[in-house]
């Protein structure tokens, strides 16, 4: 009894794990009884088989595979045998085969329709993981003119649902369907953290790797990227064959030098050429200096974006050859024995003019420091800290005064109370709150702007807002708003700038920095001001 036991569970096991295996030998157990009985009934009617290998060979394994041969058989009792066994051969033999044909067709196309299976690419761009700002970056691809790009989304999140996204950013860049000419996209749902899943995509073949943090609530901590450090690991032990970008999205700053010095202490990740980007850091940056001056946005969204000219690295010059030699680049910045520049192309950023271009002096109106309005921000996300330490630094490089009151959305009445005293101007920076679901990121800013609109009537009053839903951006028409931050824009085309040029992330991360480079000298600050001055 135990012995059965144990060949019944060891059978249960078996037919488990390969299922389709199990019934094709059963079937084929079955029809072999069948043709065995059935040849043993033939010797016993039929005195033309003389013993059971003739019935076997020439009786019923030939009644069962040519159906034709029982045309031939002259007595009864044997006919009606030989159309016993054609008929429960074709039922059970040829029927289960054909049905196991036809699952195997379906769950291949149910394979291939829900992003299963391995995918032979090249060449492409890696995103892992599934945030809000994934849509705006890879409509911002869509502008990448000098090649192909195919984008590879791999995130625990439903297939039809992402792509559906991706759609409407795409119809919302695109000017006409040519824009679309040189982009792929495709999507796989599954966990990036397992290392099997992480080679269905060819990842060892990817020119560019982008992580995403998809952290549901962020507060700006190392818990928030955890995730992040986890999947650069699972990377690590994937055989590259090249140094690949990956650009990380972290959202705490300390978690770049962790990343540098897991780096620097494992083997296979010191081939990578890795760029953490704290986002909280670079939107509280970018916000600070919009508050500023207004028009900073622009700038920023300019630069980021593939639309039109970037930004490239021309080796091995300095910066006076470029304005003086270079007919199609505009120097930027030095960088180290390279200079930064603004081309139409990464061609066209080395053409040069066989003779000096001739100096033209320029008469400039004296340069006056911008006067900053009293700023009063209302939110708390993990972007308020880096604002704050931007504003300080503006204020230690240039001797200003710049003292930035900050309020939850629940003192708004208070605050407006002490606005309406004031007989000057003012700026007002509203900041999204992340941690609400998807529909609901922007509820508080569109809540405060409604009350502001009323309460602040015939006041001086600037109002910049944050927000994090790019489709929330054409409702703002409406209202008396100086600026809109879109932050998932904003850190979307930063990221893929990066991934696709990663030569020119020391740049842009010392033009995001107020940082002095001499006393009261920032060498990489923007200022804008009208032509004519």
């Amino acid at each position: 009894m135990k012995k059965w036991q144990a060949a019944r569970s060891k059978l249960s096991v078996k037919t488990f794990k390969h299922p389709r295996i199990f019934i094709i030998a059963m079937m084929v157990l079955i029809n072999l009884v069948i043709l065995v009985v059935a040849a043993v009934i033939a010797v016993l009617i039929d005195p033309d088989y003389t013993h059971f290998i003739d019935a076997f060979a020439n009786g019923s394994v030939k009644w069962l595979l040519t159906p034709n041969s029982i045309l031939v058989v002259e007595r009864p009792q044997t006919l009606l045998l030989a159309v016993l066994v054609l008929i429960t051969g074709l039922i059970l033999f040829s029927g289960t085969i054909i049905a196991l044909t036809t699952n195997a067709l379906k769950s291949y196309f149910d394979k291939k329709q829900s992003g299963g299976g391995k995918v032979h690419l090249e060449n492409h761009v890696v995103i892992l993981n599934w945030n809000n700002k994934v849509p705006a970056l890879i409509a911002d691809l869509m502008h990448v003119r000098s090649r192909r790009v195919t984008v590879m989304i791999m995130a625990d999140i439903d297939k039809d649902r992402a792509e559906q996204r991706i759609r409407n950013a795409l119809k919302k860049t695109a000017k006409d369907k040519s824009d679309l000419g040189n982009l792929d996209i495709l999507v796989k749902p599954a966990d990036p953290l397992l290392k099997t899943n992480l080679n269905d995509i060819s990842l060892t073949k990817a020119s560019a790797v982008v992580i995403m943090n998809d952290t549901i609530e962020r507060k700006g901590t190392f818990a928030d990227d955890l995730d992040i450090i986890k999947t650069v690991l699972t990377i690590a032990q994937l055989d590259m064959p090249k140094a690949t970008t990956i650009v990380a999205e972290i959202s705490d700053p300390a978690t770049k030098d962790k990343l540098m010095t897991l780096q620097s202490v494992i083997k296979t990740l010191e081939p990578f050429n890795l760029i953490p980007i704290c986002f909280n850091r670079r939107l509280g940056q970018i916000m600070a200096q919009t508050v500023i001056e207004h028009h900073m946005e622009d700038v920023y969204l300019s630069l980021f974006s593939f639309a039109f000219s970037e930004v490239y690295r021309v080796p091995d010059t300095d910066f006076d050859t470029v304005l003086k030699r270079h007919t199609h680049a505009i120097p930027l910045a030095q960088e180290g024995k390279d200079v930064m520049v603004l081309a139409e192309n990464n061609r066209v950023k080395s053409m040069v003019a066989d003779d000096d271009a001739q100096q033209l002096d320029i008469s400039l109106k004296p340069w006056r420091e911008r006067i900053v309005d009293d700023v009063y921000i209302v939110g708390d996300n993990p972007r308020l800290p880096h604002i704050l330490t931007s504003f300080s630094a503006y204020e230690a490089l240039h001797g200003s005064r710049f003292d930035p009151t900050s309020s939850d959305y629940e003192d708004l009445e208070d605050l407006i109370g002490t606005l309406k005293e004031l007989t000057h101007p003012f700026t007002i920076l509203l900041l999204s709150d992340e941690r609400r679901r998807d529909g609901a990121l922007d509820a508080k800013v569109f809540e405060a702007l409604i009350r502001l609109e009323d309460a602040l009537q015939g006041k001086d009053a600037k109002i910049i807002v944050e927000l994090l839903d790019p489709n929330n951006d054409p409702l703002m028409k409406d209202f008396n708003v100086e600026n809109t931050i879109i932050s998932n824009k904003l850190i979307s085309l930063l990221l893929s700038k990066v991934a696709l040029f990663p030569e020119t992330s020391d740049f842009y991360e010392h033009l995001l920095t107020i940082a002095p480079s001499a006393p009261e000298k920032d060498d990489y600050a923007l200022v804008v001001k009208p032509a004519e001055e």
